[in-house]
């Protein structure tokens, strides 16, 4: 806005010592006339100097760069102490700088001649020609048609009117520029970064976004739109806006509007001003748009991330719980089941939460999808929680794998061990007949026995050997569970243990295997015995190891150790009843195949001994003579050789068996 409004200066304009008609002189510099007026005398210096600032402000730009051109008329008995005030006002307005300069002042000669002399010896000291002219000389310097009725010319100009209008032009900018001012300060409050860092931020900004809606809805753009035509329509002449033109319709240039061009020189400025309120209203309004788009985003990040939150807490603190306890596999059949049993059930109440975590990833991927202006964010958080719950799922499964196995094992061991008994007494039941055919059925019952032990035993060992590959297995995963980084947020991670489990598990794992190995030796050689002992006192060396466990780590490496100081307990325990049983039947089985042994010697004892009575007697008696002749000799001779090769062979048989 100007510095100088119509208001400030309302007395000035209407005491009517100086005014801006619109007029131009031949050269298109806009004119300001003094007229003869008795209030000139008592006008003051400042009072000129107020309206030539406020007059300079009106004219268009290209008028302004002509100068201003000022006519003082000094009829009607002027004097120049009258005239002096105004020249020393154009002087000072000159000298003001900003552009503003006077081109010409033209003072309408007096009456008296003694005025006109004074008048003529004065003008020398200013910047700008003073042209002293009669009205007819007037006319050289500015047309007719540019002067009022009062120099003799033919403008009309309505002083009244023109102050209206002014003031209504003036009004009106001053009032579009308050509201461009407002629209500017709601694009300013709009333009802030106003996303908080918590759901009831979130949701107290979205409130105070409506709010700010209402403030937009509620600037009068509308009025100022319809203000600023009905003003168009009155400076263009319409009568149907209801207001006059400002000058008198028997005026043929008034009858087609408004001619002034300070006037007219409004109108561009007033549509400027139009169309800026029209763009910054709708600039403001998408600014709301778009900034209602970013709160609603903020409002569901804050949901998404608290959900994430509760989710890493539920996974992070039950995650710590299992750690606590995940190596525990039951010291017995019974209690194996139980721990799978209320594992089975700590795994099927977790399902629930799978549940919400598969809602929280894809609320995530339909968030990214929608182009949500934290996408990188959300797409890692997401997959960090999923990352983190299939960790975590991995482990369930791998421990309920494990405790399977486990209840395998004790079903096994618990089986084999009640079957020892038995075996123990079939072993020594059997009898030891003395037929041959009785021997051999119980020689083959004896080794069914035998398999019977060593499969049950084969079962046990290959249950322990898959337990052993599943807890190698369950602590390699629950070993990869993330550690708690210190620069991501949304996840708060509580104290992992099986760090300190892993190194000693590794160690007790790679101890009862080579143990079991030891232990599967089932043949009593002298080898074997080596290994047995060795096993004895690899016993002594767990039990260490375990005790170190116990001493150097948690209550986590201390489970471990006491289960898995158990199952080598019961591999020993095992070992020791087949050993023993081994032992009972081996014995037995020596016994028996001794026993068959005997009577298969007995047997060919009889054969030979029958063959002795049955043919070697008869052969011998039967046999006596020598023949009397070669041939006959020679045939006696091959007959009793062949004789003698069938007795060594019966007796080199009987040698063999016994």
């Amino acid at each position: 806005m100007d510095s100088v409004r119509a208001l400030e200066v309302m007395g000035l304009l209407q005491e009517k010592i100086a005014f801006l008609t619109g007029g131009r002189d031949k050269r298109g510099a806009p004119v300001v006339t003094f007229p003869s007026t008795p209030r000139r005398e008592r006008a003051k210096l400042e009072d000129y100097r107020r309206l030539l600032q406020y007059f300079g402000s009106i004219p268009p730009c290209e008028a302004k760069e002509s100068g201003l051109v000022a006519v003082i008329d000094m009829r009607g008995g002027s004097g120049w102490s009258s005239v002096k005030p105004i020249l020393k006002a154009l002087q000072d307005w000159c000298a003001g700088g900003n552009g503003n300069h006077v081109y010409a002042v033209y003072v309408v000669k007096p009456d008296n001649f003694w005025h006109k002399q004074r008048t003529s010896m004065a003008s020398h000291k200013y910047k700008f020609e003073t042209t002293m002219v009669n009205l007819e000389g007037l006319s050289k310097f500015i047309d007719s048609t540019q002067l009022t009725s009062d120099l003799d010319g033919s403008l009309h100009y309505d002083h009244a009117q023109w102050i209206d209008i002014r003031l209504s032009i003036e009004e009106f900018m001053w009032q579009a520029a308050d509201l461009l001012d407002r629209l500017d300060d709601l694009q300013e409050d709009l333009s802030r970064n106003d996303c908080r860092d918590d759901i009831a931020g979130a949701k107290l900004a979205l409130d105070f976004h409506t709010d700010m809606k209402k403030k937009v809805l509620k600037t009068p753009v509308e009025d100022m739109d319809l203000a600023g035509q009905q003003l168009l329509q009155r400076l263009s002449g319409d009568n149907n806006s209801g207001y006059d033109s400002g000058y008198s319709g028997r005026d043929s240039e008034a009858s087609n509007g408004i001619s002034n061009p300070d006037l007219q020189a409004s109108v561009p400025q007033i549509l400027q001003q139009l169309d800026t309120i029209r763009t910054s209203h709708k600039h403001v309004l998408q600014l709301w748009q778009h900034k209602k788009l970013k709160l609603d985003q903020c409002f569901q990040l804050r949901l998404f991330e608290q959900d994430c939150e509760k989710m890493f807490d539920w996974i992070c603190h039950n995650r710590d719980v299992f750690l606590m306890s995940y190596v525990e596999i039951g010291h017995s059949y019974q209690l194996a089941k139980d721990i799978q049993e209320e594992h089975n059930h700590f795994t099927m109440s977790s399902m629930n939460v799978y549940v919400n975590i598969n809602r929280i990833v894809a609320v995530a991927h339909r968030m990214i999808e929608s182009g949500h202006y934290a996408s990188n964010h959300i797409r890692t958080v997401a997959q960090r929680l999923d990352r983190t719950w299939k960790q975590f799922a991995a482990g369930l499964d791998e421990r309920t794998s494990v405790l399977a196995l486990s209840v395998l094992f004790h079903h096994k061991a618990q089986q084999y061990v009640e079957n020892v008994p038995n075996w123990d007494e079939a072993i020594e039941n059997v009898t030891i007949p003395n037929e041959i055919m009785v021997l051999e059925n119980s020689i083959h019952q004896h080794q069914n026995l035998y398999e019977l032990m060593c499969q049950a035993y084969t079962e046990v060992y290959n249950g322990y050997q898959s337990l052993l590959n599943g807890l190698d297995t369950l602590v390699q995963v629950c070993e990869s569970f993330p550690t708690p980084p210190s620069n991501v947020p949304l996840i708060h991670y509580g104290n992992s243990p099986q760090k300190n489990v892993h190194s000693t598990s590794k160690k007790l794992l790679y101890q009862l295997d080579h143990l079991v190995q030891v232990c599967n030796q089932s043949d009593l050689t002298p080898v074997a015995e080596q290994h047995h002992k060795h096993l004895d006192s690899g016993s002594d060396s767990s039990a260490n190891t375990t005790k170190t466990v116990g001493t150097n780590h948690q209550q986590a490496a201390a489970d471990y150790s006491e289960g898995a100081s158990h199952v080598l307990a019961v591999i020993h325990q095992i070992l020791n009843h087949h050993r023993s049983l081994e032992h009972r039947w081996h014995s037995k089985k020596i016994r028996l195949h001794q026993k068959l042994a005997l009577r298969l010697f007995q047997e060919d004892v009889k054969q030979v001994l029958d063959w002795l009575s049955n043919h070697g007697e008869v052969f011998l008696r039967k046999n006596t003579g020598i023949g009397r002749t070669l041939q006959k000799a020679r045939v006696y001779q091959k007959s009793h050789e062949h004789f003698e090769n069938v007795a060594q062979l019966s007796f080199a048989h009987l040698q063999y068996s016994s």
